[in-house]
Formats: C-alpha cells, sequence, structure tokens
C-alpha cells in the first residue's frame, strides 16, 4: 500500500529536491563533526530518512549507499555501509506493511533487533576489535540513530513545503495526535540528554588526558632523579659525563631506566646532546643511533607542557579515527638535569587510557540508551492514553449527521481529562441542537408542497402585476422620450433664436456706435469753430452750456448704454453657444485647477484687498474648460457682492458623496436674503443692480454648465453674514 501511494505520487514530487536530499546525505557524512573519542556524528541517515519517507524504499536504499560510501575512505573498509544502508530497507518495509508512520519507533526497533547485531559481529569477528571498543561503537551508532530519526520526523512534520510532499497529492498535510504528543516528549527528552553525554564525553577525555600527563610526568621526573643519584653523582670531576657512556654505566641506565617507569607500559629512552639513542626500553631502537619519531607517524603537540600526540602511520589500509587514536602514543621529553647535557624521552601508548575512557563512555551510552528506551515507551504509553478518547471522539462522530438521522447515536465515550470531557460535551450539545433541527426539517419538508403551491400562486399574481407595470412603465418610457426629443428640439431652435437675434442685433448697435463717436469729433470740432467766432457775450453764454455739457452729456449715456447692449449680446452668444460646445470628460486635479484660477485673477483680488483660501480639494471627472468658467464666475461673484464692513474671505474646499464629489465656494460677504436665493440663477437677475458690475449671467450660466456636466449646484446664504455655493460633480465618468 505504502509503496503503491509513493509510485502514484512521486510523479508529482520534486527530482531536483530528491538529488538535494541524496546530496544532503552524503554530505552529512563527509562533514561528520567529532564527538569525543574519536568518533565521528554521521549525521546524513537524515536526509536518507526522508527519501525513504517521500520517495520510497528503493530510492531511499540508494540514498543510503550513496551517503554511506564515504565510510569506505573514512573507516577503510565497507562494512558500516551494511548497517546503514540496512536501516533504510527496515524502514521502507514497516512504512510499506504497517499503519503508522512513526520512523522514531521502527529505527529503535531496528538497530537492537539487526543493526547492533551486524556491527557487533563484523567489529568482533572480523576486524578483531577489542570488545570495549565495539560496544562503544555500538552504542554509539544506535544513539545516533535515533537522534536522526527524531531530527527527519520534526522536518518531515513540521515543515510545511517537506509535510506536503510527504503526504498524497490533495491531500491536506496533517499529524496524528499521538504522534504529535511522541515527537515533543521524545524531544524534550532527548536532546538535552545528548547534549549532556557529548559534555560529558570530552570531560572524560579530558580527565583521562590529564591522568596521562601525569603519568609522563612522574616517569620524567623519578627516571631524571634516579640517574642523577645513582649514576653521575659516582663519577670523579675530571671524568665528568659528556655524550657517551661505558659498557659499565649503559647497564646502569637501562637497570634504572627499567625499574623507575611509573607505569609498566611506558618506554624511556635516554638521549644525548645530538639527538642520539644512549639507552631506550624500546627494542628496536639502536644506541648511538638518531632518534627521529616523525618517521613513525605525525606528531603534533598538545596543550601540556613538552607533550607531543605521536599519530601513527596507518598499515594496512584506512582504520576508523578512534581505532587510531588507540594505536597512537603521546610523549614527553625534558633535560636530564645536573652537569649531563642529555635528555629524558617518555612514550605512553594511548591505549590503556582510552580502555578506561571507553568503559566511561559504555556506562554513560548505556544509561542514555535505557533513558531513551524508558522514554520511548513511556512517550508510546502517554501518547496513546492522550490520545484514545480524542482518536475514539473523531471515529465517533464520523458521519455525525447521519448517524442522528438514523437514530443509532448513543453511548458517548468519557475521557479524565477536563478539555477533551468538555469538548465531548460540546458534541453532544451540538448533536442535540442537529436532531432538533433535523426534525424541523422533516416538519418543513412535509409542509413543502402546500407551500410551493401557494407560494407559486402569490408569484404569479405578483408576474401579472409586475407585466402590467412593465408595460406602463414602457409607455411612460416612450412618452418620456418623445418630450426629451421636443425639448431638445425647442432647446436647439431658442438657441438658434438667440444666437440670430444677437448677431443681427449687433449690426444695427455697432452702426449707432460708430456714428456716435462721429458725433462725437463732429461736436468737438463744432466747439473748436464756435470758439474762433466772433459773437457776443449772451450768444456765447447760450451756446457754450449745449456744446460742452448738453451734448457730451448725451453722448455719454449714448456709449454707456451701447456698450452695456453689448456686454449684453456678448452674453447671449456665450450663453447660447453652451449648449453647443462639446465637451471633453477627464480626471481634473481640482488643486491644480483652482490655483491656476486664483493665479489669473490676482490683480482682481489685490484689488478688492481679499483672500483665497484652498483647503482639501479631491478630484473629479468633468471637462476642464467648463469647471473653470464655474469657479471663475462664482469666485468673480464673491468678489462682487462683498462687505464693506470687513476684508473679504473665500474659502474653496470639498468632501465626497455618494454620488461623487461636492465642493463648496464660501465666503463672508454682504449674502443673499431667503427671498432672493432662487432667482439669482435667472438670466439677467442682479442683487443690487444700482451697485454693482455685470450683466446678471454668471450663475446662470454657471448652473447651464453644471447640468450639462451631470452635476448640481445650489446655494445657502443669510443676509448679511456670506454664502456658501456648492457644486456637486461626478468622481467617475457616467456616474
Amino acid at each position: 500500500m505504502y509503496e503503491q501511494r509513493q509510485r502514484l505520487t512521486n510523479g508529482g514530487k520534486s527530482a531536483f529536491l530528491l538529488a538535494v536530499l541524496i546530496a544532503a546525505g552524503f554530505a552529512g557524512n563527509f562533514f561528520a563533526p567529532r564527538l569525543f573519542g574519536g568518533f565521528n556524528y554521521l549525521f546524513g541517515s537524515i536526509a536518507v530518512l526522508m527519501v525513504v519517507c517521500i520517495y520510497g524504499m528503493r530510492w531511499g536504499v540508494v540514498a543510503a549507499l550513496i551517503a554511506s560510501s564515504w565510510t569506505l575512505h573514512l573507516f577503510g573498509h565497507p562494512y558500516a555501509m551494511i548497517p546503514l544502508a540496512g536501516e533504510a530497507l527496515f524502514v521502507g518495509f514497516l512504512l510499506g506493511k504497517g499503519r503508522s508512520r512513526n520512523i522514531i519507533l521502527y529505527v529503535t526497533m531496528y538497530w537492537p533487533l539487526i543493526g547492533a547485531p551486524i556491527l557487533g559481529f563484523f567489529f568482533l569477528a572480523v576486524m578483531r576489535v577489542p570488545l570495549t571498543g565495539t560496544l562503544a561503537a555500538t552504542l554509539m551508532y544506535w544513539i545516533i540513530g535515533i537522534t536522526n530519526s527524531l531530527i527527519a520526523s520534526l522536518l518531515l512534520n513540521y515543515v510545511p513545503s517537506i509535510s506536503a510532499m510527504w503526504h498524497p497529492q490533495g491531500s491536506r498535510p496533517t499529524i496524528a495526535v499521538r504522534h504529535l504528543i511522541f515527537n515533543l516528549l521524545i524531544s524534550i527528552v532527548l536532546i538535552p540528554a545528548i547534549i549532556i553525554m557529548v559534555l560529558h564525553g570530552r570531560d572524560i577525555e579530558r580527565k583521562y588526558l590529564h591522568e596521562l600527563g601525569n603519568h609522563l610526568g612522574n616517569t620524567t621526573e623519578t627516571v631524571s632523579y634516579e640517574i642523577r643519584l645513582k649514576l653521575l653523582r659516582g663519577r670523579t670531576s675530571r671524568s665528568r659525563p659528556t655524550d657517551g657512556a661505558d659498557a659499565g654505566e649503559l647497564q646502569a641506565l637501562r637497570d634504572i631506566i627499567n625499574s623507575s617507569r611509573y607505569k609498566p607500559y611506558h618506554h624511556v629512552t635516554l638521549l644525548d646532546s645530538g639527538k642520539r639513542v644512549i639507552v631506550s626500553t624500546r627494542p628496536e631502537l639502536k644506541e648511538r643511533e638518531p632518534y627521529e619519531p616523525g618517521k613513525r607517524g605525525e606528531m603534533k603537540p598538545t596543550g601540556g607542557k613538552d607533550i607531543f600526540h605521536l599519530m601513527l602511520a596507518a598499515s594496512g589500509g584506512h582504520l576508523p579515527l578512534w581505532q587510531r587514536i588507540g594505536r597512537s602514543f603521546y610523549l614527553k621529553q625534558a633535560p636530564l638535569g645536573g652537569e649531563a647535557p642529555w635528555t629524558v624521552l617518555v612514550e605512553a601508548p594511548f591505549a590503556p587510557y582510552q580502555q578506561k575512557i571507553f568503559a566511561e563512555h559504555i556506562r554513560a551510552l548505556t544509561s542514555l540508551l535505557a533513558l531513551n528506551l524508558l522514554v520511548l515507551c513511556m512517550s508510546v504509553y502517554i501518547s496513546r492514553k492522550l490520545a484514545a478518547p480524542i482518536r475514539r471522539l473523531s471515529v465517533f462522530t464520523t458521519d455525525l449527521p447521519g448517524k442522528i438521522s438514523a437514530q443509532q447515536i448513543s453511548g458517548w465515550p468519557q475521557s479524565s481529562i477536563d478539555e477533551i470531557d468538555q469538548l465531548i460535551a460540546n458534541f453532544q450539545e451540538m448533536a442535540a441542537a442537529l436532531h432538533q433541527k433535523f426534525e424541523q426539517i422533516s416538519f418543513a419538508n412535509e409542509t413543502l408542497e402546500q407551500r410551493v403551491e401557494e407560494r407559486t400562486r402569490e408569484l404569479t399574481w405578483i408576474n401579472e402585476e409586475l407585466q402590467t407595470e412593465i408595460a406602463e412603465h414602457r409607455l411612460t418610457a416612450r412618452q418620456r422620450d418623445l418630450l426629451m426629443n421636443e425639448l431638445e428640439q425647442k432647446n436647439k431652435e431658442l438657441e438658434g433664436i438667440v444666437h440670430v437675434a444677437s448677431h443681427d442685433l449687433r449690426s444695427p448697435l455697432v452702426n449707432a456706435q460708430g456714428f456716435s463717436r462721429k458725433l462725437a469729433r463732429s461736436c468737438a470740432e463744432l466747439d473748436r469753430i464756435v470758439s474762433g467766432l466772433e459773437m457776443d457775450k449772451q450768444q456765447r453764454v447760450q451756446l457754450e452750456p449745449i456744446l460742452r455739457e448738453g451734448i457730451p452729456k448725451a453722448l455719454g449715456f449714448i456709449t454707456g448704454s451701447i456698450e452695456k447692449m453689448d456686454a449684453l449680446l456678448n452674453g447671449l452668444l456665450r450663453l447660447s453657444r453652451l449648449g453647443r460646445a462639446a465637451l471633453c470628460f477627464e480626471n481634473l486635479d481640482m488643486r491644480v485647477n483652482l490655483t491656476k484660477i486664483v493665479s489669473s485673477m490676482t490683480c482682481q483680488i489685490e484689488a478688492a484687498g481679499a483672500r483665497v483660501e484652498l483647503g482639501h480639494l479631491d478630484p473629479c471627472v468633468a471637462d476642464g474648460v467648463q469647471v473653470t468658467q464655474i469657479f471663475s464666475n462664482l469666485l468673480d461673484n464673491a468678489l462682487k457682492y462683498r462687505s464693506p464692513l470687513r476684508p473679504l474671505v473665500v474659502r474653496v474646499f470639498s468632501e465626497k458623496t455618494d454620488s461623487g464629489v461636492r465642493y463648496c465656494v464660501e465666503d463672508n460677504g454682504i449674502g443673499i436674503p431667503p427671498g432672493q436665493q432662487e432667482r439669482i440663477w435667472e438670466i439677467f437677475h442682479r442683487l443690487n443692480p444700482d451697485d454693482s458690475q455685470g450683466e446678471g449671467l454668471g450663475l446662470t450660466t454657471a448652473r447651464r454648465i453644471v447640468d450639462r456636466l451631470g452635476g448640481s449646484i445650489r446655494v445657502e446664504s443669510e443676509g448679511g453674514s456670506g454664502s456658501r455655493f456648492y457644486v456637486q460633480l461626478p468622481n467617475t465618468p457616467g456616474s
């Protein structure tokens, strides 16, 4: 079942991720960090277990073989590949056969049943490794396997991108409550315990290395003291020691260094000033030959004073690091002292101390493993104990509506955990509420046909009424369209009449204006001629008022009337052209538009001693030229009707509404009496005709433009306290 599911889902898995995991498995063994005692932490099986879970057992075994291939170089033998690959095979097999996906449990079962016996066989029977080393290595692999399975389980369950690939396609990544509790308990105990074990193992190494250094020091001091006491003091002053010794002295030196060793496995070598061997407990070192420990292997200084670590060169292929360390030596050299220019060199094999370290490690690893197994058992028990009521409740509430409908629900589960018990109670209340609702639905279904019939009759009657209303609405719409067409035609005729009348009236008006100017020039010429004539005083008194006052005053009235008539005709022409002007709707930045309008009226504003303030101005959608004319007329109107009692202040601001943007032009001028607020929109109407300039067309033009733009304009005012003109414009096309 598991393999079949993997074959179905592997098509959607990323080949790139598989390559990355295989490479990560190899890198985990290649960069294996050192823990203690020469053991390396091989964490490549983390990626291998992830491959097993995501891609199946076959790819898992391939990944395990590739990842463990580095052990050929690391250990010099292929034996470690067998248990490491077997782990992937065992876990993949159980995942395919069992219903559980608890890889921690499977790995914990694998090592005592298969992995540890295989390692023990190869170490003891094939490689002839001592029992303590075998036990330490086997326990270490066992602990590393469990730890890696824990890390892999956490990544598979709690990293969303990886967890999604572990589950079948189309399903949501989930984790069972018992697995969640199990992983949590294992993590809480195992991770701190491993950290403590690593720290404890390194403390053990430091302890025995310190002991080894003390033993080397004791041997060095004892040998030096005995040679100076028993041999050198017996020489006379004229036979002081140089670099050599006679046969009797050589035998005495052999006896001294053999009897003065602190540990029987210590090797002592006495060197002369040229680093040549005088005597040595090592039989392979010949007297008078140079002492060259570098030929035996790699020698490095340690933290101790004058102490060096000699790692012997490997023979017969590579060995694991912990085995090479077990065959290494620690050396300490010190001058003999006194008058002899000799050096005492003491060598101590590390194997006896490594056996003690392994014994300590075995006890620590055994304790950790026992703790891990105990926690594993407790985690399985506790997780199942805590999850069992929830699992029973989940099974019990599966297809709950169907069970309620069939009245098959009884015997609710119980739990000693307060929250779970409360959850069960909530489900009981929900089931009771559902049962009541199902009864109501059943009753409603029984009366549904009758209610459907009644509702059908109601809908039929409503439909008939609606058809009648639709017919009436269509008739009204047709009548409205006819009226609108007729009104539009009348407006066009009226605009044409106004345009023609204005044009025709302009010709005699221009003639009258021209002849009045000619008459003024003629009067001036007549006045000049009369001034040069000789006439009596009475005639001059009668004629001069007529020529200099009467006629010029009459001509002034005629000229003023002609100019006023010209302005009225121009206003009528502009008003008539509004209906024919094409509109270009665009998004307008009203702050920019108002700033330009105020700038163009700067002279008028300064002459009136006024101040214009621009507040927040929202954008709108309208014709820019027409909008400029609206607000220019409103500002000009405010300047004309300012109050002499206070400086004029005009504020322009806006606010958004459901149908667009509403702009307000507020001033503190003379205001508009309530009785005049509707008449100000009439053509040629002015509030104070004698005290103000203009033709009375500004507000009429503004209302006409606003209507064409699909907006509205109104005024609020009280006499003597200023006015507020509100202009409503759309903020989207067609709104």
